[in-house]
């Protein structure tokens, strides 16, 4: 499997994960790690478009 196909993966669970912190842990807990996990996600989209484009496997279906 191709890397950005598992970086879009990631991000699919990611968002459950995020939902799952903001209602399981305490405010004071959940907004850093919510922050870091949105700026992580973040960067994944990013790093997914340069390496979908550097090796050529760039599609419409991706975008």
């Amino acid at each position: 499997m191709p890397l950005p196909y598992i970086l879009i993966l990631f991000r699919f669970l990611l968002a459950p994960a995020i939902l799952w912190i903001a209602y399981a842990t305490p405010e004071s807990v959940a907004r850093p790690a919510i922050v870091i996990a949105i700026v992580v996600g973040l960067l994944s989209d990013i790093f997914d478009g340069i390496i979908a484009r550097h090796r050529g496997i760039s599609t419409v279906k991706m975008r």
